[in-house]
């Protein structure tokens, strides 16, 4: 007779709620974070930086495996996330809010490129009354649709986006009577 322990299944339990957790965190982040000029970022590509194989990558991101701490912090820095805490923490963490808040941006079109830091994705104080602009232009006059839409295009048809934009602002501006003194 082998007398071996029985493992409380909790811990399995609990562990396969983390590596699902990590494994949808790094998806999100290799379906919105791309190379410049490319869609995504291959398992190839990824596993280079941090040091493993593809195939390891495959099962970070279907949430059947958890990397190390060393190989989280890789990834991380793979893609300029600050903290590896956005993998674990729960969904309304703060360090997870300011990533969420950047990947929207990129989703968006908002964003070209990843910041430095998340730090970088939060608006500075002082510009606390462009925010209130941009949330009322979003609510009012449907900007957040045309920009919604834009975020689709590919970088050249968003500049002609852009371009068209600027024509009209500058037709209608002309256009406008002039102010009195």
């Amino acid at each position: 007779m082998t007398n071996r322990r029985q493992e409380p299944t909790a811990p399995h339990v609990q562990g396969t709620d983390i590596a699902k957790l990590f494994g949808r965190r790094l998806q999100r982040l290799v379906d919105v974070v791309c190379p410049e000029g490319r869609q995504r970022y291959t398992d190839a590509e990824v596993a280079a930086h941090v040091g493993v194989s593809a195939q390891y990558i495959r099962k970070l991101r279907k949430g059947t495996s958890v990397p190390s701490v060393e190989k989280a912090q890789s990834l991380a820095e793979f893609f300029e996330v600050e903290h590896v805490d956005y993998f674990l923490k729960p969904d309304d963490d703060p360090a997870v809010l300011r990533v969420e808040n950047r990947l929207q941006s990129l989703e968006n079109g908002f964003a070209d490129r990843k910041p430095d830091t998340d730090a970088e994705a939060a608006p500075p104080e002082d510009m606390n009354t462009d925010v209130d602009l941009w949330h009322r232009l979003q609510e009012e006059h449907g900007v957040k649709e045309i920009a919604m839409r834009a975020g689709e295009l590919s970088p050249e048809a968003r500049t002609a986006v852009l371009d068209i934009v600027n024509q009209l602002f500058q037709s209608e501006k002309s256009a406008a009577p002039p102010t009195r003194p």
